[in-house]
């Protein structure tokens, strides 16, 4: 039976199928190009017979994925959401329902892989940590991802008007500590300023709770970071979707 995993965030959509077993991650579609070209944007030789989603993109987003699903693949998508507690992990939220999916995902997706405490640093549009202890989920943070901190600082810095923050990918391996132009300036103080700030985040968790971490990184701009971080971390393009196959395949088996 074929099944395909959508990971749908606030830009794009991270999506996986498995067929009899095997597991094949395709590349992140942008959410306005499927919805205006359908899902042939897929290339998929045969619609699925499950299509399972989770998501943080807004309502109106969804209903139209939905409703593609339905007309196009004749099917109806399930989507699956945080759980108070589920395969293991305890939410750490006092309303559950309120932690972002994608949050709840990736922390089952680690929670797969790590064997002990960890913690999970999602760096998309908005960049969330989250830490877990013994399978408790201990909180995290919510703060602007480098995309959103760009797009804001050039919508209200007048000189900066001009500037687009939408593709300075290319420029990471080339950056230097002190920059000489301006968008290399943005790049590189949002970058350091990000890193800064997971690396103090990581040094108090640890000490204050008194717990070695595993730290799993994942979203669009975890490989822009992670050559910053001062401690060793596992890069997950997939986590999330991992961790909706874990949930999918724990349910099943109940």
């Amino acid at each position: 039976m074929s099944k395909v995993f959508l990971d749908i965030g606030n830009s794009f959509i991270k999506w996986t199928t498995v067929e009899s077993g095997f597991y094949e991650i395709h590349d992140p579609l942008k959410i306005d190009s499927v919805i205006e070209s359908g899902l042939g944007a897929l290339e998929l030789n045969n619609p699925p017979k499950e299509v399972f989603f989770s998501s943080v993109a807004n309502a109106e987003h969804v209903d139209e994925l939905k409703s593609l699903i339905q007309e196009e693949w004749q099917i109806l998508p399930y989507q699956l959401t945080a759980q108070k507690q589920c395969c293991g992990l305890i939410s750490g939220y006092r309303d559950f329902s309120t932690l972002g999916d994608d949050r709840w995902f990736a922390m089952l997706g680690a929670l797969e892989i790590s064997g002990g405490a960890f913690i999970v640093i999602d760096a998309g549009t908005a960049m969330t940590v989250d830490a877990v202890i013994e399978n408790q989920h201990k909180g995290g943070f919510i703060v602007p991802g480098l995309y959103t901190m760009r797009k804001s600082l050039a919508a209200n810095t007048a000189d900066l008007a001009d500037y687009n923050g939408s593709d300075l990918s290319s420029e990471v391996d080339a950056l230097e500590a002190l920059a000489t132009n301006t968008s290399s300036a943005i790049l590189g103080g949002t970058l350091y300023m990000t890193a800064a700030f997971i690396n103090h985040l990581l040094s108090d968790l640890s000490h204050q709770l008194n717990t070695p971490f595993d730290v799993f990184l994942t979203g669009g701009e975890a490989q822009s970071l992670q050559p910053l971080l001062d401690v060793e971390s596992e890069l997950v393009p997939d986590l999330v979707l991992q961790g909706m196959m874990f949930y999918e395949e724990s349910v099943k088996k109940q």
